[in-house]
């Protein structure tokens, strides 16, 4: 065999061998799907269009040369985006949304802040799963710039109790400061008074607790007086109160069907009876109350009446 031959043979091999691998190369690992997790504020779609708007976005391998940096310098809520080759065909899209604890209104728009205090973003309308902010009085708002003019510790109180609720799916409608510069959580219909900022752990922790077994209900869940030692968490069901004031109100009766003479006898009768008998009968039912357990498994929440003698 000539060399010319033999050089024309190696020559095709190799030409060969790269038309295999670049068949191999585009389109064994061209992207046919794409999973985004981690979003919340921004949808699959926007992120896709985000970050894989290049060429190369088109392959698994190629695209993790793509800068996410550049791509979502714009995206006010976004921390960081890191792209993941999970096998040939998919590429997956892992976001870190900034975390935001809160909102209040500034100037006819809503103000968006995260766990440090600083203003992330100014919405024209609220941010889902974004509680309102009631009572912060902020003078100046600047995007970007953490709050300033607001007293230091309603702001700590807000801070504080905004990251433990990172924990906690159930986020509540608003937190709002009292008259007494205390704050109080609204989930719904319930009212949640936290007292002062003495032992917020612990509240926060029974508050996760007893919410699930909230649902539905109304009424205001008592955390002021929470250490670690207390056994029961007093819940005034408002909404009991007032079918059991409107079943007393709507009691009526009729003088026509009330005979004087069996009246007489019932009381003879019921006056013969063991009185003892009566206050334990009496006891047992008053102990027998709607008892509310910890879904972790700590100490059972008392509800109470909320009306008022």
């Amino acid at each position: 065999m000539s060399r010319r031959k033999l050089y024309r043979i190696l020559i095709e091999g190799i030409v060969c061998a790269i038309l295999i691998f670049a068949l191999v190369f585009f389109v064994g690992f061209r992207v046919t799907k794409v999973e985004v997790k981690g979003n919340e504020f921004y949808t699959d779609k926007e992120i896709k269009k985000m970050v894989l708007d290049a060429p190369i976005a088109k392959n698994t391998i190629l695209a993790m040369m793509i800068k996410t940096e550049e791509k979502t310098k714009d995206a006010q809520l976004i921390e960081k985006v890191t792209l993941k080759r999970e096998n040939m065909n998919t590429l997956v899209v892992q976001v870190k949304e900034k975390k935001l604890i809160g909102y209040f209104d500034y100037e006819g728009k809503y103000a968006n802040f995260d766990r440090q205090g600083v203003v992330q973003i100014l919405t024209e309308e609220p941010i889902k799963d974004v509680p309102y902010i009631e009572g912060l009085d902020v003078k100046n708002v600047k995007q970007g710039e953490k709050l300033k003019g607001v007293n230091t510790k309603k702001l700590n109180t807000i801070l504080s109790v905004g990251k433990m609720l990172e924990k906690t799916e159930q986020k509540p409608d608003k937190l709002v400061f009292n008259e007494m510069k205390q704050l109080v959580l609204y989930y719904g219909e319930i009212e949640v008074r936290l007292g002062s900022d003495e032992n917020m752990d612990e509240k926060m922790n029974r508050l996760v607790g007893i919410l699930p077994q909230l649902e539905g209900m109304e009424g205001i869940l008592h955390l002021e007086n929470i250490t670690e030692d207390t056994q029961a968490v007093v819940f005034d069901d408002t909404q009991k109160s007032e079918t059991d004031t409107s079943e007393e109100d709507g009691e009526e009766t009729d003088p026509e069907e009330t005979n004087p003479e069996e009246t007489t006898e019932d009381t003879t009768e019921d006056t013969q009876e063991d009185p003892e008998a009566d206050v334990k009968e009496n006891t047992d039912e008053n102990t027998d109350e709607n008892q509310l357990e910890y879904s972790d498994g700590a100490d059972a929440a008392d509800t109470r009446s909320g009306k008022r003698e």
